[in-house]
């Protein structure tokens, strides 16, 4: 995603892109669209420009408990800074990517690329009741239940068993 100096002097509001999911080069995720949507607006800041927005897209994903095939929603909000001021450069705990007087772009692919990897969720749940699937069978419990019964005792908690007698 390009911005040019122009579109940031006119400090836009709200602009809608939709990028190509195929730029951002995200392999392990598969998009249920070809586009992701950024809204992003530009406001002042010091030496430079305040870029916010959020992103939002479609990716298909597979349930860790049942394995079933679902497309979830992500968004994600981002806030950068454009500046040459040095001291905000050298400040580690902001996000600031240098833009001096003279560049007339500033490619945002790569903060798009973080924002959309960062909004993955690290368990992947067709939904909050996911019943997942029998460890016997297979069965996805979702769908039907099974017959199995859990034949694996373990004999070494036999002795705490009896003390509940």
């Amino acid at each position: 995603m390009k911005l040019y100096r122009s579109d940031l002097e006119q400090f836009i509001s709200n602009q809608l892109f939709e990028i190509s999911a195929d730029t951002l080069d995200l392999d392990d995720l598969q998009f249920a669209g070809d586009t992701i949507s950024c809204v992003c607006s530009v406001e002042a800041a010091s030496k430079g420009y305040r870029i916010h927005g959020h992103v939002s897209a479609d990716v298909q994903e597979t349930c860790d408990r049942c394995l079933a095939k679902f497309v979830e929603a992500i968004q994600s909000k981002f806030n950068v800074i454009l500046t040459n001021d040095e001291t905000l450069i050298a400040d580690q705990n902001m996000d600031v990517i240098p833009f001096a007087d003279s560049e007339e772009s500033i490619d945002l692919t790569s903060v798009i690329h973080d924002v959309v990897l960062l909004a993955e969720p690290f368990k992947r749940l067709c939904s909050k009741t996911c019943k997942g699937m029998c460890s016997s069978c297979g069965t996805n419990l979702n769908e039907s239940t099974c017959d199995c019964h859990d034949t694996n005792s373990d004999s070494r908690w036999d002795a705490l068993k009896n003390l509940k007698n």
